[in-house]
């Protein structure tokens, strides 16, 4: 990390789909969902809510105990129609989410489209998009401007940039069932955008396609980071995120955890939420501020918060559960990330230098961003 370019992209899932993926700080999220559309015959299904789901690791060891944070997420019509597999990653070594589409149509006449809709700098109302068939693009200029660029490997057939309710892909295809809009961009008004591409079928009517989403401070730093993931290829990418063969990746971080081997031993399922477990507590630290430990990688906005403002949720420092991941982490053997926690707890100790201050030194801000920016001010 020292010598090269860190990674600061994190992704979740949901419905079987990409949800919040992150770049920047862990609670800046860039995009909201990605997913695939499926026009047939008599049909218009949306991924998350018209499929069955079913979310496996990438990369497990003979025990079938994860050695990554890779996925391979499969989303089936209830009917048979067509199968989707999505394999995911993110590229250590440039600021990209990769991931790895193969789709399969059973009846003729069924199309893939590709929906995409950021929430650049962690808010949707403020955003700016453009489509073209090599790329969709969107943008929010702020004083932190934030870019992102979805590349593929192959050319799209169609594609468009609209905002959500109005000219979106998804209301382009439920009013006829065809890909009638073909917006180049959304103007010099901003909103809450939405980006759809077609994907090319090959002659059996599959398609199969590597979508690198790569992240920048301007628009060349986003489609350079996505030509650079392309370029290496999905399996390259792999290899180095899992740390095979001389790669540094999960496999080594889960190589330095002297307590794993004994705690298998006692786990009922044989270690493979164990596993889980140390991935998901490592990747919950910031890249930018270490030993920021937040208390999930997940955030209620829509739900209970507007995304009209930027909000962490629960992508931030809570000192309660942060302590709890470090002694987590402790016990796991990892030495290294508790001490440098332990000394990222001086960032967010309460003094005379808060408003608001009171009582005797000592105590912990109940809540902050990952940088000691202060959210609210509790004890």
């Amino acid at each position: 990390a020292a010598t090269g370019t860190v990674s600061k992209v994190w992704f979740s899932l949901a419905q079987g789909i990409v949800t919040e993926t992150m770049y920047g700080l862990i609670h800046e999220a860039q995009l909201k969902e990605m997913q695939l559309l499926i026009v047939g015959e008599g049909f218009i299904d949306q991924e998350k809510t018209d499929t069955k789901a079913t979310t496996n690791y990438l990369h497990v060891d003979d025990q079938g105990r994860p050695l990554s944070l890779a996925y391979s997420v499969v989303t089936e019509d209830l009917e048979g129609k067509y199968r989707i597999e999505k394999q995911i990653v993110t590229d250590p070594d440039e600021q990209t989410l990769f991931v790895r589409v193969k789709a399969t149509s059973n009846e003729p006449g069924i199309k893939f489209y590709l929906s995409l809709n950021p929430h650049m700098n962690n808010t949707g109302p403020k955003d700016k998009a453009r489509a073209d068939n090599n790329g969709l693009y969107a943008s929010e200029e702020s004083e932190q401007s934030s870019y992102l660029a979805l590349l593929g490997s192959e050319s799209f057939v169609k594609s468009s940039a609209g905002f959500v309710g109005t000219s979106d892909g998804l209301s382009d295809l439920r009013d006829n069932g065809q890909m009638d809009w073909q917006y180049q961009h959304t103007g010099e008004s901003t909103g809450n955008v939405s980006l759809i591409a077609e994907l090319p079928l090959s002659g059996s009517g599959e398609v199969a396609i590597d979508l690198a989403l790569g992240f920048g401070s301007s628009d060349s730093a986003s489609q350079a980071a996505a030509n650079a993931s392309l370029a290496k290829g999905f399996a390259q990418v792999l290899a180095a995120y899992n740390g095979e063969g001389e790669q540094i990746g999960w496999e080594d971080y889960l190589k330095t955890l002297p307590a794993l081997n004994a705690l298998q031993q006692t786990a009922t399922d044989g270690g493979k939420l164990l596993n889980t477990s140390a991935l998901v507590l490592k990747a919950q630290e910031d890249k930018t501020h270490a030993g920021a430990l937040i208390a999930s990688l997940s955030n209620p906005w829509g739900d209970v918060k507007s995304a009209e403002k930027s909000q962490t949720g629960y992508k931030a420092v809570w000192p309660r559960d942060f302590y709890q991941c470090a002694m987590a982490l402790l016990a796991l053997g990892d030495t290294q990330t508790p001490l440098v926690s332990f000394e990222y707890l001086k960032t967010i100790q309460a003094g005379p230098a808060l408003d608001n201050y009171e009582g005797k030194p000592g105590w912990f801000l109940q809540k902050t961003h990952v940088d000691g920016q202060i959210e609210w001010v509790g004890v």
